[in-house]
């Protein structure tokens, strides 16, 4: 559960930032599904990596 809420929490980061550059620039920002999919696989896998560690961590 630990790695599913940091995996979102990553997501919206994400998506602050790129709504603060669309707003900076004053444009839309369309991102294919091509590379939208794995942004978010690639967040998932960074937030299971850190969830790994913290809890090797642990022991």
């Amino acid at each position: 559960m630990e790695t599913f809420g940091r995996g979102c929490l990553y997501l919206i980061i994400g998506a602050a930032v790129l709504l603060g550059l669309a707003f900076i620039t004053q444009s839309h920002i369309q991102i294919p599904c091509v590379i939208f999919i794995p942004l978010v696989a690639l967040a998932f896998y960074v937030a299971k990596k850190k969830t790994e560690k913290k809890r090797e961590d642990e022991w």
